[in-house]
């Protein structure tokens, strides 16, 4: 008996676990208009009560300084964005374009999350994720 119970269990464990790299309902990440938020490179946020989806298409360029390094100037993080279908260009550094309006929100780019460390840049693999923030005009 006690076999069953413990095939069972498995059985139960490896039926639930779906593939880790499939998008489980196509769900989108959900964010709260207002409040500041991390999307990654190739992720596409659904704002709440509004009708923006806006993905992170594109790194355009970063020469922001790391955080662990002394520059002389503080560098640009230009990033595209989409939202509904629409290409944005944002950037915050040295050559500020922070934000877009987009009917009556305003798309605000904050900050770089990662990669913020020169070991993480040079690593070259790094998936870039930034912090935004989206309100309403």
């Amino acid at each position: 008996m006690m076999k069953m119970w413990n095939v069972f269990w498995v059985l139960v464990v490896l039926t639930s676990c779906g593939d880790p790299n499939e998008d489980c309902c196509n769900e989108l990440k959900k964010v709260t208009l207002g409040e500041p938020f991390s999307i990654t490179q190739g992720e596409t946020i659904d704002v709440d009560s509004s009708i923006i989806e806006i993905t992170f298409t594109q790194l355009i360029n970063d020469s922001l300084c790391p955080e662990d390094v002394e520059c002389v100037t503080q560098g640009t993080l230009t990033i595209k964005i989409d939202i509904n279908g629409t290409e944005k260009t944002l950037s915050i550094g040295d050559n500020q374009i922070p934000q877009v309006d987009y009917k009556n929100y305003v798309i605000e780019l904050q900050q770089l999350v990662y990669p913020t460390k020169q070991s993480q840049k040079d690593n070259g693999n790094s998936t870039y994720a930034v912090q935004m923030l989206i309100t309403r005009t």
